[in-house]
């Protein structure tokens, strides 16, 4: 089965959060004389946080403190657990293929309450989402009063005991299926006119806090359950069971983002939290896909009509309009200075887009959408700008000092410093002029790091957090 995956925002927010244990090429499989292996909080042994059940894999750090190994879990939950009585019951010769003959309790059960709350932490209580009865799960743990479920896909999360049913226990070759031993999953086929972003969440009407992958036109999926106006399909994630019918609806819910100003940029947040890290902005004018949303926050995906590049997140929904029509006519239009590649034969690291489509070339116009963080998480390097080929694909430019303008917009912004504007967006690119404080210069293409702009009959780039824009 073809996907294309994207990155877990879950496991893209773990990576920036300090304090968090990382998992290295540690594998464990827990395989016990007993009922799985007591983890606990801290490596010192601290408090016992719950019990990870025989037959649940997954990584442990490279090396232990205190003789316990850390177990990355979800982005808010590491636990510590000791690797050598985890794996007592492994046979010697065994090297990870399932087994019947290995140790399981992991069992098959089914979501029993209304819009189940599924958390991050047993402790935080952070919502990740929502599912439906009838909703499958694995039960890979159990923390108190919740359990340690996995939805597929490595997606891992807790949920109250008193929110699932057990169906079936599983041997360990059945738990590490993708069908899980479902009895009546059937193979239906996708119906979409194109790509689609599934769901992470069975339950309507919640923004998701992940959101994984695309399923394509014509792809066949096993479906595990059908479960109010969602299907499950093995493997992970979900799909709205009209996509599966070749006669449904299949258009997808459209917004265009808005803004005040003309130079604001709304910020794409991995999670539906005004304090969550942004991991990409649009510009007013963007034109997006709503997967799913609640009064305040939206689930959107980003992609070219023809597809292309995938950039998914959540907004706040006040900066959505779903009436606007044609609205990305109005973005601003930029064309490449160079010819750019996507293989070895060119600058193939100033663009990420289908090396099947060769070159890019000088002149090219692109339409510009939005911007990506610049690479390292630092302002002083040039901005990843998000953009459409006229031909309806998204691609990324990962250097904005190959783009110029095509009709820039009449606005200037002040100097708020004295500064030098630079032939390239680098601190050691040579300098075209010296601007003073309170100077106004045009702005050509805004960046998170760098901007473009023209002043006293030069043009070039000054630091973005140099200007005060309108």
């Amino acid at each position: 089965m073809k996907r294309f995956f994207l990155m877990l925002i879950g496991a893209a927010l773990a990576l920036a959060l300090p304090g968090i244990a990382l998992a290295g090429s540690n594998p464990l499989t827990v395989a016990t004389e007993g009922k799985g292996i007591a983890v606990y909080t801290a490596s010192g042994g601290g408090r016992r946080a719950g019990t990870l059940y025989n037959g649940f894999d997954t990584e442990l750090s490279l090396e232990a403190e205190q003789g316990l190994y850390s177990c990355w879990l979800t982005a808010d939950c590491t636990v510590w657990v000791n690797q050598e009585r985890a794996q007592k019951a492994l046979p010697l010769d065994w090297h990870g293929e399932a087994s019947d003959d290995l140790p399981c309790d992991i069992f098959l059960a089914e979501v029993s309450a209304q819009d189940a709350p599924m958390y991050s932490s047993p402790s935080h209580r952070h919502l990740i989402a929502r599912h439906a009865p009838g909703t499958f799960a694995l039960v890979c743990g159990e923390f108190g009063d919740d359990y340690l479920i996995d939805l597929g896909a490595s997606m891992l999360g807790f949920m109250p005991k008193d929110s699932l049913r057990q169906v079936k226990a599983l041997s360990y070759a059945e738990a590490q299926s993708t069908g899980w031993g479902v009895e009546g999953a059937s193979v239906q086929t996708v119906y979409t006119g194109g790509g689609i972003l599934m769901r992470s969440a069975s339950a309507t009407g919640y923004s998701d806090s992940y959101t994984y992958w695309q399923v394509q036109d014509g792809e066949q999926v096993t479906v595990l359950a059908t479960v109010g106006g969602s299907a499950q399909l093995a493997g992970g994630g979900f799909i709205e069971s009209r996509f599966l019918d070749p006669n449904g609806d299949h258009s997808r819910t459209l917004a265009t983002v808005i803004s005040d100003k003309p130079l604001n940029r709304l910020n794409v947040r991995v999670s539906a939290d005004q304090d969550a890290p942004a991991s990409f902005k649009l510009f007013a004018g963007a034109q997006v896909q709503v997967v799913d949303h609640t009064d305040d926050w939206a689930s959107i995906m980003v992609t070219g009509e023809r597809g292309g590049n995938v950039h998914y997140g959540l907004v706040r929904m006040q900066y959505l309009d779903f009436d606007a029509k044609g609205a990305q006519q109005s973005l601003l239009m930029v064309r490449t200075l160079y010819e750019l590649g996507a293989g070895n034969g060119g600058d193939w690291y100033r663009l990420r887009w289908d090396i099947s489509q060769g070159t890019l070339p000088a002149g090219t116009q692109l339409r510009l959408i939005g911007v990506s963080f610049p690479y390292v998480g630092s302002l002083e390097y040039p901005d990843a700008l998000m953009c459409l080929t006229e031909d309806g694909r998204l691609i990324t430019i990962l250097d904005d000092g190959v783009l110029e303008a095509i009709d820039p917009p009449e606005i200037q912004a002040k100097v708020t410093s004295a500064l030098r504007l630079r032939r390239a967006p680098d601190k050691t690119a040579e300098v075209a002029a010296n601007l003073p404080k309170g100077a106004k210069v045009d702005v050509l293409i805004r960046g998170e790091g760098w901007t473009m702009v023209r002043c006293m009959n030069e043009t070039g780039y000054v630091m973005s957090r140099y200007l005060q824009f309108p």
